[in-house]
């Protein structure tokens, strides 16, 4: 890799899909061909992309506005609806500041309470816009795949809560988290 990262720009009505400029994209800051790369759907589902953003022969992107982020191999990937793909590094991702502008040194420092804190609040938010995009869609072909998202969502938030009131104990949260891999 020649840089920590690369953005690229995408027209999601060219013929070319999402997915591809995807792949387009990793394969073009990993300077390697795209049949070297690992299968996308070990990742993220593909069909969600195509949903989203638009796949072969669609018209336009099926979201107004926001982003989709996620590993793929040893890199970050976020599509934007407004046809940008930029691929991070992982290594340079974690330690670039947070969305709630906190660094990841910073939150490796922080106890593990405060840690589940943070995410929990992040998943709330998460969950809070998805749900509004769920309810205020017209797009049938969004609507259940949104819910779902809203109820992975809710899933984790109680696994958070769970975590939470394990760390509450006299153990430390990290050392039994090791202990039990």
């Amino acid at each position: 890799m020649n840089s920590k990262s690369s953005v690229i720009r995408f027209d999601p009505t060219a013929i070319q899909s999402t997915l591809d400029a995807v792949f387009t994209a990793v394969s073009e800051f990993k300077n390697t061909d795209a049949e070297k790369l690992r299968r996308l759907d070990e990742f993220v589902d593909p069909d969600t992309i195509n949903q989203l953003f638009g796949g072969p022969g669609s018209s336009t992107t099926r979201i107004e506005e926001g982003a989709l982020s996620f590993r793929y191999d040893d890199v970050f990937v976020t599509v934007t609806h407004d046809g940008w793909i930029e691929v991070v590094d992982a290594d340079a991702f974690r330690t670039r500041p947070a969305h709630h502008r906190l660094s990841a040194d910073a939150r490796a420092q922080q106890s593990t309470e405060a840690a589940l804190e943070a995410a929990a609040a992040a998943f709330a938010e998460a969950e809070e816009y998805v749900w509004t995009a769920a309810s205020n869609t017209s797009d049938t072909e969004l609507v259940d795949p949104l819910w779902a998202v809203v109820e992975r969502l809710w899933a984790i938030q109680t696994s958070i809560d769970d975590l939470t009131a394990q760390s509450s104990s006299a153990e430390p949260l990290a050392t039994r988290t090791d202990d039990q891999s």
